[in-house]
């Protein structure tokens, strides 16, 4: 690839991630499938986009930004729906401290009780994901990093009944959704928490601004790659 010589935000490497994301989520099935378990996520499963979903806040900025420069009146209507998921959550109290309040900074991850205890009552409420429709992902070229790595090789229809049934997910070696992270916060000085897809559209006006400062690519791109494993960025020629 070709760096940049322009200061850019560290939002840039979005693309890259993704294109990562779907050849390593792609080997993975394959060897899966080579194993005998082969991936049982088919369209029309939707239970995943049900689940309690954690995004870096990279990734919760670019979503903002892509509902932003949503024409009308569609912009409407996915706000609308981000706004109908707040006011579920907050009428369920499944979101209690400071989880639900845009003006803090939402603690995420939590400790593993606690996060599954969170992650159970969430999906008991079968609030679906903002952008999801008909079944599908309105934004599938967008998605996060952790929904593109999303794998299964158990029933599908066991994962609309997660927490009760075993599911058996495809375990990958390197969670890019932590990378970008971990990432973030060395580059831009932000936390290595995440927070709930839900809530995209509530980052802090600080936080923001943090990750909308404009950094040296070539940084960038070592911090990005150091975090991934052992790399080496060589000079142009």
């Amino acid at each position: 690839m070709t760096v940049p010589d322009r200061p850019a935000p560290i939002e840039m490497w979005l693309p890259l991630l993704q294109d990562l994301a779907n050849q390593t989520s792609q080997a993975a099935a394959e060897a899966s499938e080579q194993a005998g378990r082969p991936v049982s996520c088919q369209k029309g499963c939707d239970a995943c986009c049900r689940q309690l979903v954690g995004i870096s806040l990279v990734e919760a900025r670019a979503l903002a930004r892509l509902v932003a420069q949503m024409p009308e009146p569609r912009q409407g209507e996915i706000r609308a729906r981000f706004a109908a998921v707040q006011r579920r959550l907050a009428e369920s109290g499944v979101l209690q401290r400071d989880y639900a309040d845009p003006a803090e900074y939402p603690q995420f991850p939590l400790a593993e009780t606690e996060r599954q205890r969170l992650a159970a009552a969430w999906f008991s409420l079968q609030i679906a994901c903002p952008f999801l429709e008909n079944e599908a992902c309105s934004i599938y070229q967008d998605r996060p990093l952790v929904c593109r790595g999303y794998l299964v090789t158990s029933p599908a229809d066991a994962c609309s009944r997660l927490f009760r049934d075993p599911v058996r997910q495809i375990k990958q070696e390197v969670r890019l959704g932590s990378v970008l992270a971990r990432t973030t916060a060395a580059v831009a000085g932000v936390s290595t928490a995440t927070i709930p897809i839900a809530m995209a559209l509530q980052l802090p006006a600080k936080v923001d601004a943090a990750l909308g400062q404009l950094h040296d690519p070539r940084e960038m791109l070592e911090a990005l790659l150091g975090e991934i494993g052992e790399w080496r960025i060589e000079p142009a020629p």
